[in-house]
């Protein structure tokens, strides 16, 4: 389970208590979470965050100097930290030196600027020497989220419309249809 400030200010007033209440409702989940300021200091939030769910938070932090920094300082620490809006290919080479978990591209926007990789899961992963994932995020549609994993994706965020498409198949249907008209009208007892 993922999170970002776009998506956390359009449904909680306070990320933090969302976030809780949201890791106790989904078990076992991996849960990511990106310090918003909502609580003016990002370090602080971070920590904040962090400290609800050591085993199961991940702290995602922007690809950025300052992201780059804070994220150091944490890992340093043992925190899980994901460099997120990892938009070029030396994002795997920074996340890999400073020891973070995961580095996190926004697929959609690989695909719609001219300044990113088209395939920049595959260029992340052809980087990458140790076990930091790739996190394949911004999916908007089916295509995509194979495309992630064709291109070597660890893993997909997306929509749960997506992961939706993901599970149907219009041949799966049709085989479908035809073997239960196979049988339509002839119930036979189970034994």
């Amino acid at each position: 389970m993922t999170t970002n400030p776009t998506l956390m200010r359009r449904c909680a007033e306070d990320p933090l208590r969302h976030c809780s209440d949201l890791l106790a409702k989904s078990g076992e989940l991996e849960f990511f979470y990106q310090p918003c300021g909502a609580y003016g200091e990002i370090e602080a939030e971070a920590w904040a965050a962090w400290r609800l769910d050591p085993e199961r938070v991940t702290l995602k932090l922007m690809f950025t100097p300052a992201g780059i920094a804070l994220a150091r300082r944490l890992c340093d620490a043992g925190v899980r930290v994901a460099l997120t809006a990892a938009q070029s290919p030396h994002a795997m080479v920074v996340a890999e030196s400073i020891g973070c978990a995961a580095v996190i591209p926004y697929l959609d926007r690989a695909w719609r600027d001219p300044r990113t990789e088209t395939h920049l899961v595959r260029a992340l992963g052809a980087l990458r020497r140790g076990d930091t994932q790739i996190v394949a995020a911004s999916v908007k549609n089916v295509g995509q989220f194979t495309q992630a994993y064709l291109d070597g994706a660890d893993a997909v965020s997306a929509p749960l419309e997506v992961l939706h498409g993901v599970l149907r198949d219009p041949a799966a249907d049709e085989a479908e249809q035809t073997f239960t008209a196979e049988y339509a009208g002839t119930a036979l007892r189970l034994p």
